[in-house]
Order: C-alpha cells, then sequence, then structure tokens
C-alpha cells in the first residue's frame, strides 16, 4: 500500500508548542487536513494534491514528502528531516 508505507525518512514538524513525527503519506495529509496553520498557496495546495495523488497509487510516497517538506517550509514551519 503506498500511503501507508513509511517514508524513506520521517520529518518532524513542529506547529505551535506541538511536534509531529511524519512517516508516511496519510500522516502527512492528515496533518494538512487538520492542524495546518496556513491553508492557501501553492505550495499547501500541491501538497494536498500529491499526498492524494500517492494514496490513490497515482504517484510515489517520495514526491508526497518532497511536496509536504515544501508546504512546511512555505508555512514558515521547522522542519527537521
Amino acid at each position: 500500500m503506498i500511503d501507508g508505507s513509511l517514508w524513506n525518512k520521517p520529518v518532524l514538524i513542529v506547529i505551535g508548542t506541538t511536534r509531529h513525527m511524519v512517516r508516511n503519506t496519510r500522516e502527512a495529509a492528515w496533518l494538512l487536513a487538520d492542524e495546518w496553520p496556513v491553508v492557501s498557496g501553492k505550495p499547501f495546495t500541491g501538497a494536498l494534491r500529491a499526498c492524494a495523488a500517492a494514496i490513490e497509487g497515482k504517484t510515489s510516497a517520495s514526491l508526497a514528502r518532497l511536496a509536504f517538506v515544501a508546504a512546511a517550509r512555505h508555512a514558515n514551519l521547522r522542519v527537521e528531516p
């Protein structure tokens, strides 16, 4: 299952005072949908689309990971790959 497979490297995202260790596309999609502080702009929508495509098996989990990290940087979140 592509969406549940572990990413080659987890990503630690800090939103406010909460640290989120994101290990796969499903966790990334959940965080984008439920906790993301900046829900506008191309990086955010691109990350949502990439996660959805990976969950549907239409693209790779690594592409979703890259889009997720780009969205985090756009939102000025601390990212620790």
